[in-house]
């Protein structure tokens, strides 16, 4: 079977889709720094999550439960588990408030202390491979751009200090904030999708349709787990809905391809416009050259991390 005979999308759209709009690209930058940081607390059986808990606490310790669960829901995480197993591990304790017995406040301990001379190192470290090649200036222009766009988003700014072990501290660093802007832009995209029925992988799943229809299952399923997806589910619920058949490749019977019904080849129509207002909303006050710059350095950062 050949490819669906379709109009070509209008270039202003084309730019949106995955995986060469600026929000998939953002998302993977997320999603594969996510992983080297984690390939880094490894050996110390310790995740990001448990970091972001960590750097709360080196700023200001006995902070309140409610205060580091904002935190670790800005970037996708809850506490459930998060503390109990750091208190398990001895990394902190939790107390009761002394004047509002209701309120936990949770305090370091020696061991967590300790890991304050271990893991900004290992942060730093990752942090310079992946902005080399970008220059002084632009890293500066970036961060700006950067909170900006969280702004843009309907987050509160957040105050970052220039220098120090600090500027590479959960919220103030470069990762976190990108993180940020992934999980605000997935749920603004997501509430744009809900009147559709979908969600942003089967967003994904169309993009890679509407540029090459009959793909293999393998190609659309690497462009969904680069973002933190998989195709388990996507595709069943996508052919339940008829927006996609499956079918046999004629050469290789192990193959299944995917292609798009008339129902998914009509939402070409619709959805890249939602994509597009949310681009602007991201983007508003935010100049062409910001935009090109920004465009450029998440290029850079995801192939620096793809070589560390």
């Amino acid at each position: 079977m050949i490819s669906s005979q379709v109009e070509p999308i209008p270039m202003h759209l084309k730019c949106l889709l995955a995986p060469h709009g600026i929000g998939y690209r953002i998302k993977l930058l997320s999603q594969l720094a996510n992983r080297k940081f984690q390939e880094r607390l490894d050996p110390y059986k310790l995740t990001p999550f448990h970091w972001i808990v960590l750097c709360c606490l080196w700023q200001e310790d006995g902070q309140a439960t409610s205060s580091i669960g904002d935190r670790l829901q800005q970037v996708g995480g809850t506490l459930t588990g998060v503390l109990d197993r750091m208190s398990e591990r001895g990394l902190i304790r939790r107390e009761r408030d002394a004047q509002d017995r209701r309120i936990w406040r949770i305090w370091l301990t020696d061991a967590g202390r300790k890991f304050e001379e271990i893991l900004p190192p290992l942060a730093t470290e990752l942090r310079d491979a992946a902005l080399q090649g970008i220059s002084i200036p632009n890293r500066e222009q970036l961060s700006t751009i950067v909170d900006r766009m969280i702004a843009n988003l309907g987050e509160s700014p957040i105050i970052h200090p220039a220098e120090g072990w600090e500027a590479i501290f959960a919220p103030n660093n470069l990762g976190y904030r990108m993180k940020l802007i992934a999980q605000l832009g997935t749920r603004q995209f997501q509430d744009l999708l809900e009147p559709f029925g979908l969600t942003p992988f089967h967003w994904v799943v169309l993009c890679c349709l509407w540029q090459e229809d009959g793909q293999a299952t393998s190609s659309i399923g690497e462009n969904l787990q680069q973002v933190g997806g998989t195709l388990t589910g996507v595709l069943d619920r996508m052919s339940e809905r008829g927006l996609i058949r499956r079918e046999r490749d004629a050469q290789d019977r192990r193959i299944w391809r995917i292609w798009l019904t008339d129902a998914g080849l009509e939402l070409r129509q619709t959805l890249p416009m939602a994509a597009l207002e949310l681009l602007q909303m991201m983007m508003q006050d935010i100049s062409e050259d910001e935009q090109t710059l920004l465009s450029k350095c998440v290029d850079r950062l995801i192939a620096n991390l793809a070589e560390v």
